[in-house]
């Protein structure tokens, strides 16, 4: 049996923003190239997403901002949800597939299925507020899959560990101060979402990094403190929101990540995870946005993931 499950999406192409818009369609397209390319691929366990449902939605949005989203979906074209955030006649079911992705993976891994699981879906979620789209996110996915692994699977202590180089405004603002969630989140500060730095919650360990932070540094800075938050809580379930544009070629990010810190930050999450809840990790994307650095930093994460 495969020890990682990769989830994909029904359609590549679901959520049609022009490919010139940094979240295009040949985000996850090009984290399966290089798999297939490399290997990999045959060695991961395979699925193909189903849409979250309603109730799953309402534990982090509330039912207005569900409606409102609903409501404001074009039927051709694209419009803007937020100002940064275009919307397409099919982002909402390419979203809600998205969330659907990490539910069914909270679902395989605790049945014992997988070890774990890599989730390669777009749009991304953790800018994603209880009322409001922002970053190029509709849906919160990975406080979704928290709130599913909390409510629905009797998992009473979650650990999310969000290494995008965007702070996870979303997620804090939907999973602050729950007692079942602790929010590890590293960052480029200041950057975009420039919301949430000074909230912090009684469970969230924020560990901002200076502009142009090297590899050496990210490691110096973050380890212990990954580390000691995560030991101290003791989580049942580690969530990964996996965001790759830390790497040191992404457009939208000014730290100097390489492949290989994704796969020490892995194997880091790993240990951890094997110590503390019998290894179960799920992975979902977020950022990430120069193609090959992204399709480079996911297959060191995912091949990780496997122990290869």
């Amino acid at each position: 049996m495969s020890a990682t499950l990769f989830v994909s999406q029904s359609l590549v192409d679901h959520h049609s923003i022009p490919p010139s818009h940094p979240e295009s369609p040949l985000r996850p397209l090009s984290i399966e190239t290089i798999l297939r390319q490399s290997g990999l691929w045959s060695d991961l366990g395979h699925a193909t997403a189903v849409p979250a449902d309603t109730n799953a939605l309402l534990r982090v949005h509330t039912a207005r901002y569900i409606e409102q989203l609903h409501l404001i979906t074009p039927k051709k074209g694209t419009i803007l949800a937020a100002e940064d955030t275009p919307m397409a006649s099919d982002t909402l079911h390419a979203a809600t597939e998205a969330a659907g992705a990490g539910i069914m993976a909270v679902e395989a891994v605790l049945r014992g299925d997988y070890k774990n699981a890599f989730c390669a879906v777009r749009p991304p979620g953790h800018h994603a507020e209880p009322t409001k789209s922002k970053g190029f996110c509709f849906l919160n996915n990975i406080a979704i899959a928290a709130q599913h692994a909390i409510h629905c699977m009797g998992i009473k202590r979650v650990c999310i560990f969000d290494f995008d180089v965007h702070q996870c405004n979303g997620t804090i603002e939907a999973l602050g101060n729950n007692p079942h969630v602790l929010i590890v989140s590293t960052f480029q500060h200041p950057l975009y979402p420039f919301s949430h730095y000074f909230n912090q919650p009684a469970n969230v360990v924020n560990i901002p990094l200076q502009e142009g932070c090297s590899s050496i540094e990210y490691r110096r800075h973050c380890e212990s403190k990954i580390f000691n938050a995560i030991s101290q809580f003791r989580p049942e379930l580690i969530l990964v929101s996996a965001g790759f544009d830390a790497h040191q070629d992404d457009p939208l990010g000014g730290l100097n990540l390489i492949e290989e810190d994704f796969d020490w930050l892995t194997r880091l999450t790993k240990d951890l995870a094997q110590t503390y809840c019998q290894g179960r990790i799920i992975s979902m994307l977020e950022g990430g946005y120069d193609l090959e650095a992204l399709a480079n930093s996911a297959h060191a994460h995912i091949r990780a993931l496997t122990g290869k």
